[in-house]
């Protein structure tokens, strides 16, 4: 199971990977703060990271971690693509 320590590590290695644009960490940040008072759901959040982390398909892979089971994200070169228990739904300009 994750930990809190695991989310925290994750934070980490996104701020540090936008050290020199913490706008897109603080993109982040707004992403979570939205789906944990739930003015989001789960899509949305696997949409809005998937745009933001449109370059850095390592956090991609990462998040997909934090995602509950049945949702993922996947990156290939024919394009994003989110899976979700309702089936696998493109990404169109991520």
């Amino acid at each position: 199971p994750l930990t809190q320590q695991d989310a925290l590590s994750f934070l980490d290695t996104v701020r540090d990977r936008f050290s020199s644009s913490l706008d897109i960490y603080n993109q982040f940040l707004d992403i979570m703060k939205d789906f944990k008072t739930e003015v989001i759901d789960t899509a949305e959040v696997m949409v809005r990271v998937a745009r933001l982390f449109k370059e850095d398909t390592d956090l991609i892979h990462g998040f997909n971690t934090f995602l509950p089971a049945g949702y993922s994200i996947k990156v290939s070169s024919g394009g994003v693509k989110m899976y979700t228990p309702q089936g696998v739904v493109p990404l169109a300009n991520p």
